[in-house]
């Protein structure tokens, strides 16, 4: 079996420099690292991983939390995390809740028990009190998808305001007057925020009423409560949506029900998935930095298993609505 001994005998360097390329525990000269690297070639060497966790006290491993691997929001996300974690040595570990707090609560406790470096969370299986269970392990953690508000943990937070209230000033430009909000499940903090920003958005105009149901951020969840829309006795002209997986199972709900989008009711969805540009008609959403939040979430944690000591770290980022063929004059 191949040793440092070995790799240094043929890169003419001793063990103990072998052993800081390879564990990156120091600087070595980029000439002397080259030459580790090719003799570890050369003799065919693969790192022990667990070894040199033992020896380091890393992992070099990150778990990802995310609520739906099927949903089309996270890719960008996950890829963002990916990329930076790549460039720097660090393998991602992928937990998926699929909307299940316990699930989600087991996936974190077992990334913790695994004794990885660190947690990056972007789901909504998570409260406060969990948030304090992790943070009193020690383990590194970042959280995104919340408010803005202190919860003492490196955080990322999206603006949300702006990009509904951009929403509803385009509906009013529009001349609506009733507009109908699908919501995510209202327990959870991530749809929270999304209800709190659309509501402040639309009480700002007196003459526009508005009712709120409550969804669960799918397609299916769409067309569930579309029906129940339909029922209404005083029909909306336009309807917000949580997300765009739920606002596209609107749009195809009242299809089927022989109403023209946007001619008899304009929709706007959130996200702005790659599916939005491919439905008919093309879907108004609210467009989120989804690539660039999931790179900046890997940054923070970088950033935080560096210095354990840094104060808490975090980053903003806007939203914008793209208008496309879902909206359109209301009829009066």
């Amino acid at each position: 079996m191949v040793n440092y001994n070995d790799i240094g005998k043929l890169a003419g360097v001793s063990p103990t420099t072998v052993s800081h390329v390879i564990n990156k525990s120091r600087v070595v000269l980029p000439e002397t690292r080259k030459k580790v690297y090719k003799a570890m070639k050369e003799l065919k060497y693969t790192p022990n991983l667990l070894a040199r966790s033992i020896a380091t006290g890393k992992t070099h491993t990150i778990g990802l939390v995310i609520s739906d691997i099927k949903n089309p929001f996270y890719p960008d996300i996950v890829q963002g995390v990916e990329e930076v974690a790549a460039k720097n040595g660090y393998n991602i570990f992928l937990c998926n809740t699929d909307y299940d707090v316990e699930k989600g609560s087991k996936s974190i406790d077992a990334l913790i028990g695994r004794k990885i470096d660190g947690i990056i969370i972007h789901s909504s299986q998570i409260d406060e009190p969990k948030i304090k269970e992790i943070k009193d392990t020690g383990v590194n953690f970042v959280l995104f998808g919340w408010s803005k508000k202190n919860i003492g943990v490196d955080s990322l937070y999206t603006d949300f305001n702006t990009g509904f209230t951009e929403a509803i000033e385009h509906l009013v430009s529009l001349k609506h007057k009733k507009v109908f909000f699908i919501s995510g499940p209202k327990e959870m903090e991530t749809s929270k925020v999304r209800v709190n920003s659309f509501i402040d958005a639309i009480k700002k105009y007196k003459n526009i009423d508005y009712k709120i149901f409550e969804g669960d951020h799918k397609i299916d969840g769409g067309s569930k409560i579309t029906k129940k829309i339909l029922k209404e006795k005083d029909m909306p002209t336009a309807i917000v949506c949580s997300n765009d997986l739920l606002a596209i199972g609107v749009l195809q709900t009242l299809k089927d029900n022989g109403i023209k989008i946007p001619d008899d009711m304009s929709i706007i969805g959130a996200d702005n998935i790659e599916l939005t540009r491919i439905v008919t008609p093309k879907l108004t959403t609210i467009k989120l930095e989804r690539y660039k939040m999931g790179r900046a979430a890997m940054e923070l944690m970088l950033k935080r298993i560096k210095n354990k000591k840094t104060s808490r770290q975090i980053r903003e980022f806007k939203t914008k609505l793209t208008i496309r063929d879902s909206t359109a004059e209301a009829k009066l």
